[in-house]
């Protein structure tokens, strides 16, 4: 679920020593001493946490004002976070791996109106921005103190796009677009930062579905589209090398006999890739589901109630220990422990108290 984004000083030299060795959107090297940080986001303030790795706790440690009223989605990666917010910004902001610490850098125009996503490629070289508003992407040069350089390439994939993601192989990148029920499907060549439209051009849903966010499986041969109009979650076969996704099944989020108005927001893959996550605004449940091993396909393992309401945003920690639910409309982040076996949810320390949170990632820093 959580986007990578490009480092300070050099992008080069930080991936290798910190980005590429703690995985910080996957499984963490055991190897490396880590610590985990929370980053929330959606008020005023962008605001950091200590995580407990034994109960999943999060103790705050401090925050900074927002660059602009209303950050939304964050991206991290070694030493810099990227936002985007109100106003139609991106922002850049340097992380201190020693404290967590933010310090602002720059912002940028998005390119677009109503950004609502933001991620990186693998090079640390490009940030990504999907503006839901106009409908369209941009991309942007990441300057080499880790601020960003106006967008050189706008694209449009079509009405509301979602989110940007690109997939492990740094080739594809895809473009959920709501208003018009299509996932795009763009090729990227990381030397040059440049967008292509895949010769198959993009996914169709089913009619009204309307494509929110992608997550991808660790196999990188599968992944799985929340369609946030109809509740479903479809998942897809990826094949990485033509970039080019195919649905295999569509299921329902909600519970059996569940009633009332419902819109999906976040999926999240298990750093295993055993079992996946879907939040239910409405519903107010996180939705589990197991993947079958060799064929991607899900099957219901049960709904947890997010203990608040409008759960637009949730997290897994790389450990895949536990899972943190941002409930937008009752300002609270509650975290669940998974179940190793089933994945299954169990409420565990504390909820915390946030303005409006939506987002919360959890990254592993070096110690």
């Amino acid at each position: 679920m959580i986007a990578l984004a490009a480092c300070g000083g050099d992008p080069a030299a930080i991936d290798a020593s910190v980005g590429d060795s703690i995985h910080l959107d996957g499984p963490v090297d055991a190897s490396i001493p880590t610590r985990l940080v929370a980053y929330i986001s959606g008020g005023p303030d962008i605001a950091w946490y200590d995580v407990d790795r034994g109960t999943g706790a999060l103790t705050p440690i401090s925050s900074i004002t927002a660059f602009r009223t209303g950050a939304s989605f964050l991206a991290v990666r070694g030493t810099a976070l990227y936002a985007v917010a109100s106003g139609n910004r991106v922002g850049a902001y340097t992380l201190n791996v020693g404290t967590g610490a933010l310090t602002f850098i720059n912002d940028v125009g998005a390119a677009g109106t109503g950004p609502t996503h933001v991620s990186i490629d693998a090079t640390g070289t490009f940030v990504f921005v999907a503006n839901y508003g106009n409908g369209t992407i941009s991309v942007f040069p990441v300057q080499s103190n880790g601020g960003l350089g106006a967008a050189t390439q706008t694209l449009s994939p079509g009405a509301n796009a979602h989110m940007i993601a690109p997939d492990a192989t740094n080739r594809s990148v895809f473009v959920p677009c709501l208003g018009d029920d299509l996932v795009a499907q763009y090729r990227f060549e990381p030397t040059t930062g440049v967008l292509t439209p895949n010769t198959v051009p993009s996914l169709a849903t089913a009619t009204g579905a309307g494509p929110r966010h992608i997550a991808f499986a660790p196999d990188g041969m599968h992944a799985y589209l929340i369609n946030e109009l109809d509740s479903t979650m479809t998942a897809l076969t990826l094949d990485a090398a033509t970039g080019r996704l195919t649905a295999v099944q569509t299921v329902s989020t909600r519970a059996a006999g569940a009633i009332g108005t419902n819109t999906c927001a976040e999926v999240v893959v298990h750093p295993s890739g055993r079992f996946l996550y879907g939040s239910n605004r409405g519903d107010n449940n996180i939705v589990v589901y197991a993947i079958d091993p060799s064929s991607g396909m899900l099957s219901l393992a049960g709904h947890t109630g997010t203990q608040g309401m409008t759960p637009r945003n949730f997290a897994v920690d790389p450990d895949g220990a536990f899972l943190y639910a941002a409930n937008q409309n009752s300002n609270t982040v509650v975290p669940f422990r998974i179940d190793p076996v089933t994945g299954t949810l169990t409420p565990t320390a504390a909820p915390i108290t946030a303005t409006s949170p939506q987002f919360v990632g959890i990254f592993a820093l070096p110690l």
